[in-house]
């Protein structure tokens, strides 16, 4: 009881953050949502190639959205500024040098699945990674998609269900897990408006938010023509420090596909965000 808990974490590509968050750490729940198309999943990818590029952790993605060839190759474009799913792949030394940095460094593993599965069979997979390969950190993208396919169509009871399942493993593993979740859709203005996130929009009855650790709401504007690609990402919930708030902004750059934390934050009158 007198012996000071030391919490391992690794730090997050974004210092803003960072600052909020203290960093993302082992045995907890960390979870980014938001509207269809905002850009879930490449937040998710930049930190796991943060990770990669400035540790020696082992890191797991579950991406049941796309091919593993997709997720393969998105993070080895990161190591190389380009988007390889829009141009031909040339294997040259640039590319092997990128690709034995990340996907080919032994320390890198994906899980090939497309679609909803049985959430027992998820989580064995899950177990797997971290006790046989050492994993330590794992996205699983995204939560919506592992129930849609399954049960009897109450998604509130299922979605509970597979968040309760989840932390039991993360507390059993210790692994720091990465969760994509959508909102749903908000009256008023939508997310892909620039509307702002809030915990009540979670999927599920309350599972969600109540499992995860640390719940961080992305937001962005697409139709805006200025800034169409800035992303506010918002601390919704902090169960490490009690911090929330709007944490940073982040800009992606469609022509390498990298994203960069903004030196300033622009935020929306309070009226257009709510719709009023």
């Amino acid at each position: 009881l007198t012996t000071t808990k030391v919490f391992e974490s690794v730090s997050y590509p974004f210092n803003g953050l960072n600052e909020k968050t203290h960093g993302c750490r082992k045995g907890e729940i960390s979870l980014f949502a938001a509207g269809s198309g905002i850009g879930k999943s490449q937040i998710c990818k930049e930190i796991i190639y943060h990770i990669l590029s400035t540790t020696d952790k082992k890191v797991g993605y579950i991406a049941l959205e796309e091919s593993i060839e997709r997720t393969a190759n998105s993070i080895i474009g990161l190591a190389m500024n380009k988007l390889l799913h829009l141009e031909p792949i040339i294997a040259d030394d640039k590319f092997k040098e990128a690709y034995e940095a990340t996907v080919g460094s032994g320390r890198f593993f994906l899980y090939d699945h497309w679609g909803s599965m049985e959430s027992d069979n998820l989580l064995n997979h899950v177990r797997y990674m971290v006790k046989a390969l050492e994993v330590e950190y794992i996205v699983l993208d995204h939560l919506s998609i592992v129930v849609s396919g399954l049960g009897d169509g109450d998604e509130r009871r299922m979605i509970d269900n597979i968040m309760t399942k989840l932390r039991a493993l993360v507390e059993e593993t210790k692994v720091g897990l990465i969760l994509v979740s959508h909102l749903k859709r908000p009256q008023g203005i939508g997310h892909e408006d620039g509307g702002r996130t809030h915990l009540s929009q979670l999927r599920g009855s309350a599972g969600i938010a109540q499992m995860s650790d640390i719940c961080c709401g992305l937001e962005r504007n697409q139709q805006c023509e200025e800034n169409s690609n800035r992303t506010t990402i918002r601390v919704l919930k902090n169960r490490f420090s009690g911090e929330t708030g709007i944490a940073c902004q982040v800009e992606y750059n469609p022509n390498t596909g990298r994203l960069t934390e903004c030196s300033e934050i622009i935020e929306e009158e309070e009226e257009t965000m709510h719709g009023f």
